[in-house]
Formats: structure tokens, sequence, C-alpha cells
């Protein structure tokens, strides 16, 4: 599930920067490395609590350094 979620975060954070998806990966430094904003992030936490019908904590998400420990909360949070 991890990788799947994974895949995802990097898509949507690609689209919600205007950037290449290429350019992104599971060890991108969100708050370093692409300056992510709290309503970026809030904007792609909300697809994915549509998308799996779930309730993400974004108190957690804001622990995260990277895009992989950021998939890897929403992965728990997603399978319960």
């Amino acid at each position: 599930m991890k990788e799947e979620i994974e895949k995802k975060l990097i898509e949507k954070t690609a689209k919600a920067l205007n950037v290449p998806e290429n350019t992104l990966s599971a060890n991108t430094n969100i708050k370093t490395d692409i300056d992510l904003k709290s309503l970026e992030m809030a904007g792609i936490i909300s697809q994915f609590e549509e998308e799996y019908d779930c309730y993400i904590k974004y108190t957690e998400l804001m622990h995260a350094n990277t895009i992989g420990e950021a998939a890897e909360i929403i992965a728990k949070q997603i399978e319960g």
C-alpha cells in the first residue's frame, strides 16, 4: 500500500506545484527541497481522503520530512 500511496503522492504533489513528476522522489524533502505550503498539502490530503473514503490527521503529517515519510503516514492512516 505504501508504494501505491507514494506514487500517488508524487503525482499529486507534482501537479499541485506544477513541476515534472520525475523531479520528485520518496527522498524529496517537503520543507527544504520543494517548499510545499500547508494549503497545497491540505488540498493533496483532501484528495486522498476522497479517494480512499477516510480521514487523515494533518497534524501527524506535519512531522514528515520527505515525501516517503508522508506516504508512510498516509498509508498507515488509510489502512487504519
